[in-house]
């Protein structure tokens, strides 16, 4: 669900995911925001940071065994009620950086045997033939 208005936007999004793979896809993400961090909270999995335009936050959640949310919260420093311009920027940056690491993340595990970086279609390891699946 996305909201757009008063100069921010506010997008969750729930995905099939472990929470510790995505807290480091995230944190990965953010990294690459060219963002300031102001806040790190491990336990709750929330994050707080800044550019020079907005103040921002992710939140994730566990939702079930298999499932997480993750709640991305961008605002100007300001609230602007007649604002026409759609203040999405940050946000969509964000969930493209995301997504892009997670399909990366998906393509390819590692091996049991030598730990090298493979395809997640192989069902032999390239590298050292140890059997995947």
């Amino acid at each position: 669900m996305r909201i757009e208005g008063a100069g921010g936007c506010f997008d969750n999004r729930v995905y099939e995911l472990d929470i510790d793979v995505a807290w480091n896809i995230i944190m990965l993400s953010i990294n690459e925001m060219g963002v300031t961090i102001d806040s790190i909270d491990e336990e709750k999995r929330l994050i707080h940071f800044h550019n020079k335009k907005k103040i921002m936050q992710i939140a994730v959640q566990q939702l079930d065994d298999e499932t997480i949310q993750i709640i991305m919260d961008a605002t100007k420093e300001r609230l602007q009620i007649y604002n026409w311009k759609k203040e999405t920027k940050e946000v969509n940056l964000f969930y493209e950086l995301f997504e892009n690491k997670l399909r990366e993340y998906r393509a390819f595990i590692l091996c049991p045997q030598c730990h090298a970086k493979i395809s997640s279609l192989v069902k032999f390891c390239p590298e050292c033939g140890t059997k995947v699946k």
